[in-house]
Protein backbone atom coordinates (compact mmCIF):
# COMPACT_ATOMS: atom_id res chain seq x y z
CA UNK A 1 0.00 0.00 0.00
CA UNK A 2 1.40 3.68 -0.98
CA UNK A 3 1.40 6.39 1.69
CA UNK A 4 -1.23 9.11 1.02
CA UNK A 5 0.25 12.45 -0.42
CA UNK A 6 0.36 14.09 2.09
CA UNK A 7 1.78 11.44 4.41
CA UNK A 8 5.51 12.13 5.99
CA UNK A 9 6.92 8.82 4.81
CA UNK A 10 5.52 10.00 1.11
CA UNK A 11 8.52 13.15 1.49
CA UNK A 12 10.87 10.86 2.98
CA UNK A 13 14.09 10.88 0.26
CA UNK A 14 14.90 8.43 -1.62
CA UNK A 15 17.44 6.49 -0.27
CA UNK A 16 21.05 7.49 -0.99
CA UNK A 17 23.64 4.70 -2.47
CA UNK A 18 26.19 3.84 -0.24
CA UNK A 19 29.15 5.63 -0.81
CA UNK A 20 31.47 4.95 -3.54
CA UNK A 21 34.74 3.39 -2.28
CA UNK A 22 37.84 3.69 -4.37
CA UNK A 23 37.86 1.35 -7.67
CA UNK A 24 39.99 -1.70 -6.81
CA UNK A 25 43.01 -1.81 -8.81
CA UNK A 26 42.88 -3.77 -12.21
CA UNK A 27 45.22 -7.06 -11.38
CA UNK A 28 47.51 -6.58 -14.26
CA UNK A 29 47.62 -9.40 -16.74
CA UNK A 30 50.01 -12.01 -15.98
CA UNK A 31 53.48 -11.89 -17.65
CA UNK A 32 54.46 -15.22 -17.18
CA UNK A 33 52.53 -16.87 -20.30
CA UNK A 34 51.06 -14.64 -22.98
CA UNK A 35 49.81 -16.92 -26.16
CA UNK A 36 50.43 -14.09 -28.55
CA UNK A 37 54.28 -13.06 -27.46
CA UNK A 38 56.84 -13.99 -30.41
CA UNK A 39 60.46 -15.08 -30.15
CA UNK A 40 62.88 -11.99 -29.82
CA UNK A 41 65.03 -10.19 -32.20
CA UNK A 42 68.00 -12.30 -29.55
CA UNK A 43 66.15 -15.19 -29.50
CA UNK A 44 65.89 -15.34 -33.59
CA UNK A 45 69.78 -14.19 -33.60
CA UNK A 46 70.28 -16.85 -31.39
CA UNK A 47 68.47 -19.57 -33.63
CA UNK A 48 70.68 -18.21 -36.89
CA UNK A 49 73.92 -19.07 -35.08
CA UNK A 50 72.88 -22.39 -34.67
CA UNK A 51 72.54 -23.13 -37.96
CA UNK A 52 74.50 -20.43 -39.42
CA UNK A 53 77.35 -23.55 -40.33
CA UNK A 54 74.60 -25.90 -41.92
CA UNK A 55 73.43 -22.95 -44.27
CA UNK A 56 75.03 -22.71 -47.52
CA UNK A 57 75.05 -19.88 -49.48
CA UNK A 58 74.66 -20.27 -53.26
CA UNK A 59 78.15 -19.47 -54.36
CA UNK A 60 77.60 -17.32 -57.51
CA UNK A 61 74.02 -16.57 -57.23
CA UNK A 62 72.91 -12.89 -58.67
CA UNK A 63 72.33 -10.62 -56.08
CA UNK A 64 73.55 -13.24 -53.36
CA UNK A 65 73.57 -10.23 -50.69
CA UNK A 66 70.15 -9.45 -51.35
CA UNK A 67 68.47 -13.03 -51.01
CA UNK A 68 66.54 -12.55 -47.59
CA UNK A 69 64.66 -15.67 -47.35
CA UNK A 70 61.46 -15.72 -44.61
CA UNK A 71 60.89 -19.06 -43.81
CA UNK A 72 57.57 -19.99 -41.64
CA UNK A 73 58.70 -23.09 -39.02
CA UNK A 74 56.15 -25.47 -36.93
CA UNK A 75 58.27 -26.71 -34.25
CA UNK A 76 58.11 -29.82 -31.94
CA UNK A 77 58.23 -30.19 -28.35
CA UNK A 78 61.71 -31.42 -28.37
CA UNK A 79 63.28 -28.68 -30.31
CA UNK A 80 63.04 -30.60 -33.88
CA UNK A 81 61.74 -28.97 -36.82
CA UNK A 82 58.14 -30.27 -37.42
CA UNK A 83 57.94 -28.47 -40.90
CA UNK A 84 59.45 -25.11 -42.84
CA UNK A 85 57.84 -23.36 -45.59
CA UNK A 86 59.47 -20.39 -47.52
CA UNK A 87 56.91 -17.44 -46.99
CA UNK A 88 57.35 -15.73 -50.21
CA UNK A 89 55.72 -18.53 -52.76
CA UNK A 90 55.95 -16.53 -55.51
CA UNK A 91 59.13 -15.37 -55.85
CA UNK A 92 60.24 -19.36 -55.33
CA UNK A 93 58.53 -19.73 -58.63
CA UNK A 94 60.19 -17.20 -60.30
CA UNK A 95 63.87 -16.71 -59.27
CA UNK A 96 65.79 -19.82 -59.16
CA UNK A 97 68.58 -18.07 -57.26
CA UNK A 98 66.07 -17.29 -54.24
CA UNK A 99 64.43 -20.41 -54.72
CA UNK A 100 67.89 -22.08 -54.02
CA UNK A 101 68.75 -20.12 -51.29
CA UNK A 102 65.19 -20.97 -49.81
CA UNK A 103 65.75 -24.44 -49.94
CA UNK A 104 69.49 -24.42 -48.56
CA UNK A 105 67.77 -22.77 -45.20
CA UNK A 106 65.52 -24.92 -45.02
CA UNK A 107 67.71 -28.28 -44.98
CA UNK A 108 70.38 -25.71 -42.54
CA UNK A 109 66.91 -25.65 -39.98
CA UNK A 110 66.45 -29.90 -40.49
CA UNK A 111 70.21 -30.79 -40.32
CA UNK A 112 71.31 -32.97 -37.90
CA UNK A 113 74.33 -31.32 -36.97
CA UNK A 114 72.09 -28.16 -36.15
CA UNK A 115 69.16 -29.64 -34.92
CA UNK A 116 67.46 -29.81 -32.15
CA UNK A 117 67.74 -25.80 -31.76
CA UNK A 118 68.52 -25.07 -28.63
CA UNK A 119 65.20 -23.63 -27.11
CA UNK A 120 63.93 -23.47 -23.35
CA UNK A 121 61.66 -26.52 -23.63
CA UNK A 122 59.55 -25.07 -20.85
CA UNK A 123 58.33 -22.28 -23.37
CA UNK A 124 57.66 -25.20 -25.93
CA UNK A 125 54.30 -22.63 -26.58
CA UNK A 126 56.28 -19.73 -27.62
CA UNK A 127 58.66 -20.62 -29.77
CA UNK A 128 56.03 -23.53 -31.52
CA UNK A 129 55.61 -21.53 -34.44
CA UNK A 130 58.04 -18.53 -35.90
CA UNK A 131 59.46 -16.68 -38.62
CA UNK A 132 63.17 -16.73 -39.21
CA UNK A 133 64.76 -14.64 -41.66
CA UNK A 134 67.78 -16.02 -43.35
CA UNK A 135 70.10 -13.11 -45.03
CA UNK A 136 73.43 -13.69 -46.86
CA UNK A 137 74.91 -10.17 -45.73
CA UNK A 138 74.74 -11.82 -41.85
CA UNK A 139 76.70 -15.01 -43.05
CA UNK A 140 79.14 -13.04 -44.79
CA UNK A 141 80.07 -10.76 -42.22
Amino acid sequence: MKPAAGDPAARKAPKKPPPQTAAAPIAAPDRRFNPNAKLSVSELDAIRDQIADCWNIPAGAKGAEDLIVDIFVRMNPDGTVRAAEVTDKSRMRVDPFFRTAAESAIRALRNPRCSPLRLPLDKYDLWKTFTIGFNPRDMLG
